[in-house]
């Protein structure tokens, strides 16, 4: 046989494998703090109190706390399914884009505390760690951010071109 006789096709789409891994980070992440979230309803009033939790209902009225730590989990565990959602982990999920940058301006919203925060801490170096939190979810936000902005120009794997829109 000779070398003329063998033809490699080019792909003419994505390939089915192409992965978001950035939606994907961030919905790991969020189901990892969704149950951080439900274990505070075990913390005591002082852990409570270092993460910006209130201590105070916390040891007055616990049945509430926990409903408010569950609800907080939650939310925080639909954002996981949407980002996986996006990332091709689980089935196509009704409203994804929308949701997706909801999710990301919520989590850089929360990032940008960290502009009137930063004042504070300088005076109180205590703080820091409310600084940290932050970071964190700007840090978040902008990978969501970065996941959409990939959702976008290339749909999610294994979507058919023509859905891609």
């Amino acid at each position: 046989m000779s070398s003329s006789a063998v033809m490699v096709s080019a792909p003419t789409s994505a390939p089915a494998s192409l992965h978001n891994y950035l939606l994907l980070a961030g919905g790991y992440f969020s189901l990892a703090f969704a149950a951080f979230q439900v274990s505070a309803i075990w913390w005591s009033p002082s852990a409570v109190r270092y993460f910006g939790g209130p201590a105070e209902l916390s040891m007055e009225r616990p049945i509430l706390y926990a409903v408010l730590c569950l609800a907080v989990s939650e939310i925080v565990a639909v954002f996981g399914v949407y980002a996986l959602s996006g990332a091709g982990k689980i089935r196509r999920l009704p409203l994804l884009r929308t949701v997706l940058i909801a999710v990301t301006g919520i989590y850089l919203l929360r990032g940008l505390l960290i502009i009137p925060q930063a004042p504070v801490v300088l005076k109180h170096p205590g703080l820091v760690r409310f600084l940290v939190f932050s970071a964190i979810s700007l840090c978040l936000g902008m990978v969501h951010l970065a996941g959409v902005v990939q959702l976008y120009r290339h749909g999610r794997p294994g979507d058919a071109p023509s859905s891609r829109i």
